[in-house]
Parts: C-alpha cells; structure tokens; sequence
C-alpha cells in the first residue's frame, strides 16, 4: 500500500500545479521510477487510473522513465 501514499502525493501535485496553469484537463504524466523504489508498477499503474477518477487527471496516460536510483518523481505533464 506504499503505492497509495505516495500516489495520494503525486496526484494532489499534479491538480495543483495544473491548477496554477490555468490546465483544466491533464492528458499525459510523465514520471520518473528507480529500480529500488519497492513500487510495483502495475499497483501504481492501477491505482493512478482509480484515484483520478473525478479529477482533471482522469483519463491521462502515464509515461514511466526507469532510472537506476530510488525515485518516483513526477517530471511533467502535457494538458489543455
């Protein structure tokens, strides 16, 4: 459940500085994850999809870097 923590986060980052941008739909998430990170990318995927229901997030599609560090970083986003 680590996943849902730090998705709580990354969600609430992404509304808010959409939000400041005047962004009324996010498309697209580009995220960077480290190999020791412990985040199961499926549970993360899933739960992206679920918690975004009702949000400008909704609907977005995620783009995972992998990196060699332990991170789980949230890089940009493209809206409208």
């Amino acid at each position: 459940m680590h996943e849902m923590h730090l998705l709580n986060d990354l969600l609430a980052d992404i509304v808010k500085h959409a939000g400041e941008n005047k962004i009324k739909k996010v498309a697209k998430v580009y995220l960077k994850m480290g190999e020791f990170t412990e985040i199961n990318e499926d549970i993360l995927r899933h739960y992206f999809v679920e918690h975004a229901k009702g949000t400008i997030v909704e609907g977005a599609e995620i783009a995972i870097e992998k990196s060699p560090t332990r991170e789980l970083r949230l890089v940009s986003f493209d809206g409208e």
